[in-house]
Order: structure tokens, then sequence, then C-alpha cells
């Protein structure tokens, strides 16, 4: 029997808890004036890697993909990310999911790469990346529609587009935790026997969409 896809609702919870908790919170006052905008970090052997190019992109990979986002985003260990997350967010989003919060804190722990941008939060949303993977195979997309009507506040529509990695299933949602609104872009690939789900955020929908656009267009198996 073939594992049933569980990497949509966990992306989609992770990324309300970064936007409305941890991120938007320790990013809002420091990402603008250097500390996270203007660092470097050398990549470890347990944290995602990134190269820069002439295009004003950089490459960030992780076990599963390599794929492209704007030059100046920071990388972050997804747990340092989730430190200052308030309690009462996870909580939120759990009770949302239908799922009690160690059963998603537990999920969070599987998290690849948080990547966020470099202007600082924006309405109270830091226009961030996450890339999490999990064993099963991509569901249809209407099936993938079905969790979005569950979870999201609208939703749009769901397509297959091409990507270098090959078949990419991608939707747009808008989610409102805790009263911080936020735009969505949700990315679904097959690599190998894994799932791999990206997940865009940020507090505009045309900024969203164009990091998504960028992430399909890139998007590789690493």
């Amino acid at each position: 029997m073939k594992p049933r896809p569980r990497t949509a609702p966990a992306s989609l919870a992770l990324l309300a808890v970064l936007a409305a908790g941890g991120l938007a919170a320790c990013g809002g006052d420091d990402a603008g004036t250097g500390s996270a905008a203007e660092s470097t970090s050398t990549p470890s052997q347990d944290s995602p890697e990134d190269t820069s190019a002439d295009d004003g992109t950089q490459e960030v990979s992780t076990d599963q993909v390599r794929l492209r986002l704007p030059e100046g985003w920071e990388s972050l260990e997804a747990q340092e990310a989730l430190a200052d997350g308030e309690d009462g967010a996870l909580a939120s989003i759990a009770e949302r999911l239908g799922v009690p919060p160690p059963q998603l804190e537990a999920t969070l722990q599987d998290v690849d790469l948080v990547a966020v941008a470099d202007g600082g939060a924006q309405g109270g949303v830091l226009t961030n990346v996450n890339v999490l993977h999990q064993p099963g195979e991509l569901p249809a997309e209407q099936q993938l529609a079905q969790q979005l009507e569950q979870f999201a506040d609208t939703t749009g529509d769901v397509a297959t587009v091409d990507s270098p990695v090959g078949d990419v299933l991608r939707a747009d949602y808008q989610l409102d935790i805790n009263g911080t609104p936020g735009q969505f872009e949700v990315l679904l690939a097959q690599v190998g026997a894994d799932v791999v789900t990206i997940t865009v955020t940020s507090a505009d929908a045309a900024d969203a969409a164009e990091v998504a656009d960028m992430v399909v267009s890139s998007l590789e198996e690493a």
C-alpha cells in the first residue's frame, strides 16, 4: 500500500507558524538594519548550502533539491527559526489542522530549509520560503485542492507546471492566523520516493508569485 501524501498540510502549518509567530517576530526589527540581510553564514554539514550568482540570485540546496532564491536572502536552521515562536500560534494551527500540538511540533522537526528575505517584515509578515520532504507520491490536483480548502481561508487554482525536475503541482492561497494575513504559494514535486513541498509566503500575493516563479524555473534534483 502506497503511503498517503501528507506534505501539503504539514507545510501549510509550518508557514502559518513562521509567518505569524517566529519569523515575523524575530525579523521585523533586525532584518532591515543589517543583522539578517548583511550576514553571510558559512554552510555546515547540517545546514543548507547556498552559492551566489551574477544574476542577482543564489542557489540553495537540501539533500533532495537545488533551487534559486534572490541574492541577500538568508538560510536558517528550521529549529532556530521556530525557537522564538509563540505557543499560541502553534496551538492555533494545530487546532485548525485537528491534530494535537505535540504532533504538529514533531512534524516541524522534519523541515529541511528555511530562507528569509532581507527586506524585513511587511504588514507583520516576513517573506520566506521553506522546504520539507516526506515519503510518498504526488497527490492529484483535486486532492491538493481539497487539502487547501480544508485549511486556507481562500484558495486559487491548482495547476501542474513544468520544471527542470519534472511536473510540479502549484497552488496559491490566503491564510489569516491571529490577525496576521499571509499570501502563500505552494509547490509539490516528486523526487525519487519523496514528495518535496516548497512553500513561499509574503504579505503581497505578487511578491509570493514572483519568488515561486523563480523556484519553479530553477528547481532541480540535488
